[in-house]
């Protein structure tokens, strides 16, 4: 947007934007609550419509608000989800019968939308990682509080998947790391590759962001004692709402 005339520089929609970051984030405007309606603040304040959908895209962006069909603008949690892979990944979570998940929510376990194809031709890159032609597939959305924050999509042999019970919907206490122990993989090693980049109409859509957000991937290959590959697991993360943390002994 072109700054106000007579005043170079200055941009109307991030300053409208600041207006409510700084209320988001002390507070003022707690989780759930409605931000003014477009026609609010053009009638009230005098903002053109596309100062107004900037500044709202701006929120969007930075994971501070979000859209509702049909109800406006909505504000959200401020607080970053930190994801510490060391941590969440850890023998003692899934032996546990935690999910690991529920070390990056502090305890809180998500709603979780799972879809499973217990027996499917494995996508060239995964059948070269897994050394098997069909895979069980677990694909995966997990919210918190009525938000998508994450999709998952995880592989492993459909044989193996079978052995291990983690070919259906519930996998049971401490998911499918700690069924895999009880068949005699368990689970030792594990690699993740990391990027980020915008988000893809489809993920847009399934995490419920704006236009121009970012994504975070993942994708996480698990061996056992052997050194064989267990799962594959290709995570989309929303970039606004994770800090990626990982600890190191130097």
């Amino acid at each position: 947007m072109a700054p106000r005339k007579g005043e170079p520089g200055r941009f109307l929609y991030r300053e409208l934007a600041a207006e409510f970051r700084a209320q988001i984030q002390s507070g003022a405007l707690a989780p759930g609550a409605l931000l003014p309606s477009e026609a609010t603040l053009m009638e009230g304040r005098g903002f053109a419509r596309s100062t107004v959908r900037q500044a709202f895209d701006l929120l969007k962006a930075e994971g501070l608000a979000a859209s509702r069909q049909g109800k406006g603008v909505y504000v959200l949690d401020p607080k970053k989800l930190v994801r510490n892979a060391q941590k969440r990944l850890s023998r003692e979570v899934w032996e546990a019968g935690r999910s690991i998940w529920s070390v990056d929510l502090e305890g809180r376990d998500p709603d979780v939308e799972v879809e499973v194809t217990p027996d499917g031709l494995a996508p060239d890159r995964v059948a070269a990682v897994l050394g098997a032609d069909r895979v069980c597939r677990r694909r995966r959305v997990f919210s918190l509080d009525g938000r998508p924050l994450q999709l998952a999509t995880s592989y492993l042999s459909a044989e193996l998947a079978a052995e291990a019970g983690v070919d259906r919907e519930n996998t049971g206490p401490g998911g499918t790391y700690a069924r895999l122990a009880e068949v005699g993989r368990r689970p030792v090693e594990a690699t993740e590759r990391l990027r980020a980049r915008i988000a893809m109409p489809d993920e847009a859509e399934a995490l419920a962001l704006g236009a121009g957000a970012s994504v975070i991937l993942i994708e996480r290959i698990v061996r056992d004692e052997a050194g064989r590959a267990l799962e594959v697991n290709e995570m989309t993360l929303d970039a606004a709402k994770y800090i990626v943390e990982y600890d190191f002994t130097l």
